[in-house]
């Protein structure tokens, strides 16, 4: 699956990078089958007081608008919950992510089906997952002086682990406002760091989650 959150559309740096990510899966002729949510196109519905009680209200006493404001968060986590490999093209706006992925984020986030409490603490219930994260940024966060200025990749790591995923990969393509020779290389080390994730164990754990499911 392929998430794509930047408003920029067909000049998007993180959307090249994830086309090229899907062009390169495509490529290794493994069936692999392909649901792509472009959140500019479908932008996720904003959290707000109705939405956020009917969250918190048990299924079977939702009214029918109850019904209508959970329906889009259903339809996402289980999109989420059919994806062996969850590929989140990412563009950094403002030192985090953009709007609709932060609205994408508040949909998914669900008590007792993404995620619950127990004794021990939070127990993300999304499991044998794989994540790869496409992190795009005007300026190179990479950089020692500026890491702590990027709230993008930690906060998404965080995220994704309380949810359950644990296993994933950061895809940098950062610096390309910085000149067009930073853009290029940017983009080109973003492009050999896809051909040579060996960590990206697909067809692995595509056979596990099939054996699970036998």
């Amino acid at each position: 699956m392929i998430i794509k959150s930047s408003p920029a559309g067909e000049h998007s740096v993180s959307n090249e990078i994830a086309a090229y990510l899907q062009q390169q899966l495509t490529d290794k002729g493994q069936g692999y089958s392909f649901t792509v949510r472009d959140l500019a196109q479908t932008p996720p519905p904003v959290h707000n007081g109705p939405m956020f009680e009917a969250f918190y209200t048990p299924a079977e006493h939702l009214t029918a608008a109850q019904q209508q404001l959970v329906q889009p968060s259903l339809e996402l986590i289980e999109e989420l919950k059919n994806a062996d490999i969850i590929v989140f093209a990412s563009a950094m706006h403002n030192f985090s992510i953009t709007s609709l992925l932060k609205a994408y984020i508040d949909q998914i986030f669900r008590m007792e089906l993404t995620f619950q409490y127990s004794d021990t603490g939070p127990q993300g219930l999304l499991t044998n997952k794989q994540a790869v994260i496409i992190s795009s940024a005007g300026m190179d966060f990479q950089q020692e002086h500026a890491i702590a200025m990027d709230f993008q990749t930690p906060y998404l790591r965080h995220i994704l682990n309380f949810i359950g995923i644990t296993d994933i990969i950061f895809v940098p393509v950062q610096g390309v406002a910085m000149g067009e020779e930073s853009a290029v290389n940017a983009k080109n080390s973003a492009r050999d760091n896809i051909d040579t994730l060996e960590r990206v164990d697909l067809c692995g754990l595509k056979n596990r989650r099939h054996e699970d499911k036998v």
